[in-house]
């Protein structure tokens, strides 16, 4: 099923600890530093230092340390003497983190594609890595790491899903009641106070067969997405106010100086439904999408030069997206 107007972006991580090195509740800093160079070496064989940006948490500010939180890239738990590194690759999609609750946390993402593409993604990522590495694994209870409860597979998923329609006719409970009975989290993407029809399906609990929590997850987004889909069409043909809000809605994209990434992502997200519904000429998903991706990362290298997220990202971001949208929106 093509879930690419509902499924906004979906992401897989792999946490790993190398069994060469103590966990990281216990690592000296020094021993600490040997593993992330360990990792880092491999990783520039691979290739996947190239064109990549590598962000060191204890050397950012606070609101900074914040917006990486935000972005799922290293967890709320923070080492005073062991600082974790961000590695992140727009190009291939990827991003690796080093030292934070886990040696390493191999994270592969990409903008609605199917989640199994994904998924190998990672684990061919993975497994060259554990080729080199060694990573920590018992053959009865999995990938270690310092909690035996969290040892097992390891992996982590998340899923963000437009929902205007389902919002709109009240039907948020429904889903987020089954996806709770079969053992996920659902909730709003961004907070609970900002207005956005931006969900976000992950994983919960510690589940010990990936291939299971793949084909699982797989057929409940397609099942939402079909929900989703009819819904859209019942509201497309009975609610004329629906058409006129997506217009502006894009229009908006347009014109807007400045987006933050939750008024980018709710913004994208009408455009890729006015694209479903003939509203819009002459765009690919992909493009869009890997727009979105773009302007992100000029908002992490426009961080990492100055350590401080200003007006001048949201500027720049705009015009980009307002040079490609120009000649695709019709007027």
């Amino acid at each position: 099923m093509n879930n690419s107007s509902v499924v906004m972006k979906s992401d897989v991580s792999l946490r790993r600890n190398l069994s060469d090195y103590n966990f990281m509740l216990v690592i000296d800093t020094d021993s600490c530093d040997d593993m992330k160079s360990d990792i880092k070496k491999e990783l520039n064989n691979l290739g996947y230092l190239k064109e990549s940006s590598v962000y060191s948490f204890k050397d950012t500010k606070s609101t900074n340390r914040d917006y990486l939180r935000k972005q799922g890239y290293i967890s709320s738990a923070y080492y005073e003497d062991v600082s974790p590194e961000v590695i992140i690759n727009s190009d291939e999609k990827c991003v690796f983190t080093l030292a934070d609750n886990d040696h390493i946390c191999i994270t592969a993402y990409d903008f609605g594609k199917n989640l199994r593409d994904i998924y190998e993604k990672c684990l061919n990522i993975e497994e060259k890595l554990n080729d080199k590495l060694n990573f920590a694994f018992d053959i009865d209870f999995g990938y270690l790491s310092d909690d035996f409860y969290d040892s097992g597979c390891m992996m982590n998923v998340s899923v963000c899903m437009n929902l205007k329609a389902l919002e709109y006719f009240k039907k948020i409970d429904d889903i987020q009641d089954v996806a709770r009975y079969r053992g996920y989290m659902f909730e709003r993407a961004f907070n609970s106070n900002t207005k956005s029809s931006i969900y976000r399906l992950t994983t919960n609990g510690h589940l010990t067969d990936p291939e299971y929590i793949i084909n699982d997850m797989t057929l409940l987004i397609d099942s939402i997405s079909r929900k989703e889909m009819e819904n859209r069409r019942i509201l497309f043909e009975n609610n004329p106010e629906f058409k006129d809000d997506l217009l502006r809605s894009v229009s908006m994209l347009k014109y807007s100086r400045v987006l933050d990434e939750i008024e980018g992502m709710n913004k994208i997200g009408d455009l890729l439904i006015a694209m479903d519904f003939g509203m819009v000429d002459g765009f690919d998903v992909d493009e869009i999408l890997d727009l979105y991706d773009k302007t992100n990362k000029l908002k992490l290298e426009k961080f990492r030069e100055n350590n401080n997220l200003n007006q001048n990202i949201g500027v720049l971001r705009s015009e980009i997206i307002k040079d490609t949208l120009e000649r695709q929106v019709k007027n």
